[in-house]
C-alpha cells in the first residue's frame, strides 16, 4: 500500500513538473501582446499609424494624427518570428485662426501579419482607407464631398542595413476597390530610414525617404523627405521632432489627383 501510494505521488510530481516544462516552452513559442515590433515603420509615409502633431508653414493648416499599432500575438520559431498586429489611425486637416475649424477627416486601419527572418521582414496586410470631408470643410473651401474608399491588399518586404544606420523597404498595394477611380489598381512603396546617429544619450538624430507611385494619378508621386530627432528613447518609446519637406500629389482621398507641395514641422509620440 505504501509502495503504490508512493509511486502515485512520484507520477504526479513528474507530470507536474512535465506540464511545467510544457507551460513555460508555450510561453516562449507563443506570446501575447509582445513588446516589440518586428517590422520597421515605414517613417516619412504621411499615412503612417502614429500619434502626431504638424504644421504645415506654407499655409495656416494644421495636421492631426491620432493612432497607432499593436502587436497583439507573436510565434517564435527556431529561425523566424510571425507576428499579427493591429492598427488605425484618424488624420485630420485643421484651419487656424481665428478658430480651429476641422475640414477633412480620413480614416486608415490595417491587419498585418509580418514575418521576420534574421535581418529581413515581409508583411502581408488587408487595409482600409477612406476620406471625408467635415461638414466645416465644405462650407469653408465651398468644395462638393465625393466618395473615397480604399480596400487593399499590401505585399512589403524590409531589410535592415547597419551600415546606414536603418533599413530600407519596399511595398505593393492592390487596390481591390478604388473610388472614385477605378480599374487603376496599383501603387508602389519605396524608401528607407538613415542615421540614428547618438549626439548623446537622451538624443538621437534621423533620415527618412518615402516615395508613393500611383497608377491613379498617371504614375505620379508623393515624395517625403524627413529629418529628425529621437528624445528620450525607451526601446521603441520616443518623443520625436521633425522636418518634412512633401512633394507630389495630395494623400488625402478629396484632393488626390492635386499636387501638395509643403514644409511640415512635427512632433511625434512613438510607441
Amino acid at each position: 500500500m505504501h509502495k503504490t501510494a508512493l509511486s502515485l505521488h512520484l507520477l504526479i510530481l513528474a507530470a507536474l513538473f512535465t506540464l511545467q516544462a510544457w507551460s513555460q516552452e508555450a510561453r516562449e513559442i507563443v506570446e501575447f501582446l509582445p513588446g516589440r515590433k518586428i517590422f520597421p515603420s515605414f517613417t516619412a509615409d504621411a499615412l503612417t499609424h502614429q500619434i502626431s502633431l504638424s504644421r504645415v508653414t506654407d499655409n495656416r493648416d494644421w495636421i492631426g494624427t491620432v493612432g497607432g499599432s499593436v502587436p497583439i500575438a507573436q510565434i517564435n520559431l527556431a529561425d523566424a518570428e510571425l507576428q499579427v498586429s493591429t492598427a488605425v489611425s484618424t488624420f485630420n486637416r485643421l484651419i487656424t485662426p481665428p478658430g480651429l475649424t476641422v475640414y477633412t477627416v480620413d480614416f486608415k486601419v490595417d491587419f498585418p501579419l509580418d514575418v521576420r527572418v534574421s535581418t529581413s521582414a515581409f508583411r502581408f496586410a488587408l487595409g482600409h482607407y477612406s476620406c471625408h470631408f467635415a461638414d466645416d470643410g465644405i462650407e469653408l473651401l465651398g468644395k462638393h464631398s465625393i466618395q473615397s474608399i480604399k480596400d487593399y491588399i499590401m505585399l512589403a518586404a524590409s531589410r535592415d542595413v547597419p551600415q546606414i544606420g536603418g533599413h530600407v523597404y519596399r511595398a505593393g498595394h492592390w487596390i481591390y476597390h478604388n473610388v472614385p477611380i477605378r480599374n487603376k489598381n496599383w501603387q508602389v512603396q519605396l524608401g528607407c530610414e538613415a542615421g540614428n546617429l547618438s549626439v548623446n544619450p537622451l538624443v538621437h538624430l534621423y533620415f527618412a525617404i518615402d516615395i508613393k507611385l500611383k497608377q491613379e494619378v498617371s504614375w505620379g508621386s508623393t515624395q517625403s523627405y524627413q529629418i529628425g530627432a529621437r528624445l528620450f528613447m525607451r526601446g521603441l518609446r520616443a518623443l520625436r521632432f521633425a522636418y518634412t519637406l512633401r512633394r507630389g500629389f495630395d494623400e488625402r482621398g478629396q484632393f488626390f489627383d492635386q499636387r501638395e507641395n509643403a514644409s511640415i514641422i512635427s512632433a511625434f509620440i512613438d510607441f
